[in-house]
């Protein structure tokens, strides 16, 4: 019998803990787990504020922190999904590859929708991702210049 497959995808808060506990929770039966994510670390989306006031927020190898779990690392964007034949299209820095899955966890996070809320891309800056806090970090010296506050 085949050992089931297992992919989990975004390696945030939510798919890094669903890796650890599948693998802790199967370590005695046989699966395959692999985690997809597009970023070889593992970011706090909640320190991404310190970017913007140009302090340093930690990053930790996605590598590093699933070493000795038994959790496959793929860093890959996953380009299409397709239910019903349980696969998945991943675009890696070598090109388009094919990943077949018994069980999939999507836990790819979510986004700040600036497009909504009239006013809000204009007069507002998300802290989502690190693109769009260095966005409002760059924009902070003509904010002040301005006498604007944050």
């Amino acid at each position: 019998m085949q050992q089931p497959r297992i992919v989990v995808l975004g390696a945030g808060y939510s798919g890094i803990m669903a890796a650890r506990r599948l693998a802790r929770k199967l370590h005695q039966q046989p699966a395959d787990i692999t985690l997809v994510n597009q970023s070889p670390d593992f970011i706090q989306r909640i320190r991404l504020h310190q970017l913007a006031a140009h302090q340093s927020a930690p990053k930790f190898s996605l590598t590093k922190l699933l070493k000795g779990s038994g959790i496959n690392f793929v860093q890959a964007r996953v380009t299409q999904l397709n239910p019903q034949a349980h696969t998945l299209t991943l675009q890696t820095a070598v090109g388009s590859q094919s990943l077949s899955y018994d069980y999939l966890v999507y836990a790819l996070g979510s986004r700040v929708d600036m497009t909504t809320v009239p006013g809000l891309q204009e007069y507002a800056f998300s802290l989502g991702t690190e693109a769009t806090t260095h966005v409002l970090r760059d924009q902070l010296p003509t904010i002040a210049q301005r006498g604007g506050r944050l």
